[in-house]
């Protein structure tokens, strides 16, 4: 489409980004977020609600960080912004159309970040012929330590998806196994980040994909976090991501989605 190729040429980013295709996926996010308007809102207004009541909870109002910020469809900037004294957002990359809703809150900014640490080192390794799979970095070196309030928004299950694909592509000889279990240790490393974090954290993340047929019967179903093992969510939903449409698609996809609040004062 022609406004998906002006997306890509007017966006401003790092060739990284561009190069790894993270701007092909937001532009693609986008995209399908029009599609399925309507089946993603019970998912982006739950996402909402509990992100504002975990924060409200939050005694920390000085700044709050947003790992994951997106196309802001589910982050609650209004309100998030009125109630903290600053607002960070991070993602790898910011469309202009969100760079303008930010502009309009004096106290917001938007920082271009991949919160792996992975996307630099592994673009490196395949310039310099080297095949090896970065480890994630701790987010603790990334996020302010002056933060009181961070939320982790629907990337758990995303952090590893274009690494992967690029890692599979550009880096000769690893098996479908390696790089099972490389991802795995990068969501883990993420979790670990979080729980670690010397204030309140808010992780909202789907863990499980369910396919069903136009019936209704599921087909097939499995962990989108690698099998990584969260505590009982506080909060979960189901986000009907990809429903069958009327004269295209077989299956449907679906997502359990769980949502966490990691009080600080909490053992």
């Amino acid at each position: 489409m022609l406004s998906d190729l002006f997306l890509h040429l007017t966006t401003r980013c790092s060739p990284l980004v561009r190069k790894l295709g993270y701007l092909n996926e937001a532009i693609e996010m986008r995209r399908r977020h029009r599609l399925h308007r309507g089946s993603w809102q019970p998912h982006l207004d739950n996402t909402r609600r509990f992100v504002l009541n975990a924060a409200e909870q939050c005694r920390d109002r000085s700044t709050v960080v947003v790992l994951g910020s997106g196309l802001l469809l589910d982050v609650p900037l209004p309100e998030v912004s009125a109630m903290f004294r600053d607002v960070v957002l991070m993602d790898v990359v910011c469309l202009p159309e969100v760079r303008r809703r930010i502009h309009a809150y004096r106290n917001v900014r938007f920082i271009e970040h991949d919160v792996t640490g992975i996307a630099e080192n592994l673009f490196g390794n395949k310039l310099r012929g080297v095949p090896e799979l970065p480890d994630a970095r701790p987010l603790a070196s990334t996020v302010s330590d002056h933060a009181g309030f961070v939320v982790s928004l629907n990337i758990l299950s995303q952090l590893t998806i274009i690494p992967r694909a690029f890692a599979a592509r550009h880096l000769r000889g690893f098996s479908p196994y390696e790089l099972d279990d490389w991802c795995a240790r990068t969501v883990e490393a993420h979790y670990a980040s979080l729980r670690s974090m010397r204030c309140d954290v808010c992780l909202i993340a789907d863990y499980d994909c369910v396919r069903r047929d136009r019936a209704g019967e599921v087909v097939s179903a499995g962990s989108t976090i690698y099998g990584l093992k969260l505590p009982k969510p506080e909060a979960s939903w189901t986000w009907s991501i990809a429903p069958i449409r009327e004269r295209s698609h077989f299956l449907s996809k679906e997502l359990l989605v769980g949502a966490w609040h990691l009080r600080h004062d909490r053992p």
